[in-house]
């Protein structure tokens, strides 16, 4: 009954949007002027920026009440998420196409990608103390190195405030639900503070599918002397989540603990007008256990348990030259070394699995701008690595902002590549002789501003190419004097995408935005096999809209929808390759201020109760609700 009425709740909300006459501000702008650093690791406005880059700022995040990560991602053009089922689900992102594994995510400029197997799982990292997010599309392993090969997520955490502020936040929602944060930043002379803590946990839906998430992160900086700064930052996050696997099994006992650390040191100077230099030092520690008792449908073979422990040590020392206002010259160098241990038991019988990679890298970027409206960027990066030995990457980009019209235009090309990771170069069941993964693309792109800049819309031709994908085959390992032949990664695939990305953002009022984005996904075939990739839908996309009415409200309607994909039934044997039906997923919340210290907030996710599965087998939640409030101080 609580859920009819909350449900008729939403739907009267609308009509109230619809015929609101007032006209009230919103806090959400444009922000087409953000300064971004992703890009060429130079700060550069989004507008001159030579690449693709979109910036999700926190006031934006704030309005659609996102919670994690992957919900903002899914409004991104070329971006395509995949969660295994509900919250707590393993979930992947694929940028253009390229594989999850093809996705660098940094945290203020820090590597953070799993050191063993060079993932990055999006189910458990949520929004706080975050003030905007840069997605750069496209190959970029000339600046960042391995991973890159699909593009870069960019993760920005908030610096200390004007003036001291705070929040504390609590809501509730369907499946016994519960979401508490705490957040706080200032500056106090020198020294500037934030910090965020946050706990989520939920039933879910399923059986055995619960999940607890811990969160805290803080950053402090201290202007050590006019052009001294030092900062130090750290993040933990901590969760558990049982996993029932697909509905064919429904398993009823395993789960998976993860337990993720990082500390950043930051040393930022500029020796002389001409020179801004920056040291880096970072240490990650990831460690996580899964366990899989019996009983084990539809099977039932033995128990299992897996504990992996990994930790990646970075050292980065950047550079950049300016040359009056025409020339910037970016040269550093990177150190990396990476740790995993692994410990797998199947019915008693354990394997071991221990590595050590390092990697030294010499990056350099030369940005030439004659005149204010032409951007031309070249640079190139050498990494070598104690497994594979030396691998280089290249990029050039260009911008050009047409007078009068200021039509935008951008260009580039660009190689990546993606390291053997430690989980596949075992003598045992694994293969130390993997060469890289390597990638070349590139694009081009139009955005043209309209109606007095309060519309702006744009699109981007991209096309990549994959090879030495790792994939499965027959290989040969000598231990010990003793020749074993088994199933296991070769160098064997090949890959090609290519589409069209495009966005719009209208403000047509000062308390009305809409953003809309459309990818299509022409083609995502696997070349060795001639099949598309799979959880690659052709046409996907979103719309938001924000609306601020009666001076005190704002409803936000978020609409995504996805079209069908190829995946795979892994329940039977041999395996079968399904479809996944595409899919509606449309969210509406609901803001309202008494005062400026308060905020009580609504929403409905899966408002149409839409039945969908963005992994075959792993159901998506249904219609969800949720309240709750916040207070700031």
């Amino acid at each position: 009954m609580l859920h009819r009425l909350l449900f008729v709740s939403a739907l009267l909300a609308v009509p109230a949007v619809v015929v609101a006459q007032e006209v009230p501000p919103v806090s959400v702008t444009n922000r087409l002027e953000e300064v971004v650093v992703t890009g060429t690791r130079i700060p550069t406005e989004v507008e001159t920026a030579p690449n693709s880059i979109t910036v999700v700022p926190h006031e934006q995040i704030e309005q659609t009440q996102a919670q994690t990560v992957q919900e903002v991602l899914r409004d991104v053009p070329g971006v395509e998420v995949a969660q295994t089922g509900q919250p707590g689900g393993q979930t992947s992102v694929f940028l253009r196409g390229a594989n999850g594994e093809h996705t660098l995510v940094l945290i203020d400029g820090v590597r953070v990608n799993n050191a063993f197997n060079s993932a990055f799982d999006f189910a458990n990292l949520p929004v706080d103390n975050i003030d905007h997010i840069e997605i750069l599309r496209g190959p970029q392993g000339t600046l960042y190195g391995s991973e890159a090969m699909g593009g870069v997520i960019n993760i920005v955490t908030k610096r200390g405030a004007a003036q001291p502020t705070g929040s504390v936040l609590v809501e509730g929602g369907s499946d016994d639900a519960f979401r508490s944060r705490g957040s706080f930043a200032g500056t106090f002379g020198k020294l500037s503070l934030s910090a965020a803590t946050s706990y989520f946990s939920s039933d879910n839906e399923r059986t055995n599918s619960e999940v607890r998430i811990w969160d805290a992160s803080g950053q402090a900086a201290y202007q050590l002397l006019e052009r001294l700064d030092v900062s130090l930052l750290g993040t933990w996050l901590k969760s558990h989540a049982g996993t029932p696997n697909d509905r064919f099994t429904n398993d009823p006992n395993d789960f998976l603990n993860n337990e993720n650390s990082l500390v950043v040191l930051k040393l930022h100077g500029q020796p002389t007008e001409w020179w801004d230099a920056r040291l880096t030092l970072s240490h990650a520690h990831e460690r996580g256990f899964f366990d899989q008792p019996t009983p084990n449908p539809p099977f039932f073979f033995g128990p299992f348990s897996e504990t992996t422990v990994s930790d990646r040590d970075q050292i980065d020392f950047q550079n950049i030259f300016s040359i009056g206002d025409q020339h910037k010259i970016l040269a550093g160098g990177s150190f990396d070394n990476s740790h995993a241990d692994d410990t797998s038991v199947f019915s008693g019988s354990p394997t071991f699995l221990r590595r050590t990679v390092e990697d030294k890298a010499l990056y350099g970027q030369y940005d030439f701008s004659p005149m204010s409206r032409l951007t031309l960027t070249g640079g190139g990066r050498v990494d070598d690595y104690t497994t594979f030995g030396a691998h280089g990457t290249y990029r050039f980009a260009a911008r050009f902002t047409a007078p009068e019209t200021e039509t935008i235009f951008r260009a580039s090309v660009g190689t990546g590549f993606r390291a053997p990771p430690i989980r596949q170069l075992s003598t045992v069941f694994g293969n130390p002789n993997l060469d890289p993964e390597e990638s070349l693309g590139w694009e081009f792109g139009v955005e043209q501003p309209l109606l007095d800049n309060k519309l702006h819309v744009g699109a981007t031709y991209f096309q990549n190419e994959f090879n030495n994908l790792i994939g499965s085959g027959v290989v040969t390992n000598i231990v010990g004097g003793f020749t074993n032949i088994f199933s296991g990664p070769l160098n064997i695939g090949k890959a090609e995408t290519l589409g069209v990305e495009t966005f719009a953002t209208w403000t047509p009022f000062t308390n009305v935005t809409v953003r809309g984005a459309y990818t299509w996904l022409a083609v995502a075939e696997d070349r060795t096999t001639n099949q598309r990739l799979l959880r690659r839908p052709e046409h996907s996309g979103s719309l938001d809209i924000e609306y601020g009415f009666w001076q005190k409200f704002t409803a936000n309607l978020n609409t995504k929808f996805v079209g069908p994909s190829p995946d795979m039934n892994f329940s039977t044997f041999p395996f079968q390759r399904v479809t996944n039906a595409g899919h509606v997923n449309m969210d509406l919340g609901l803001a309202y201020d008494p005062c400026k210290y308060f905020r009580l907030f609504f929403r409905v996710e899966n408002l149409l109760d839409d039945k969908y599965e963005e992994v075959f087998g792993f159901p998506a939640l249904g219609r969800t609700f949720w309240g709750g409030g916040m207070a700031k101080f």
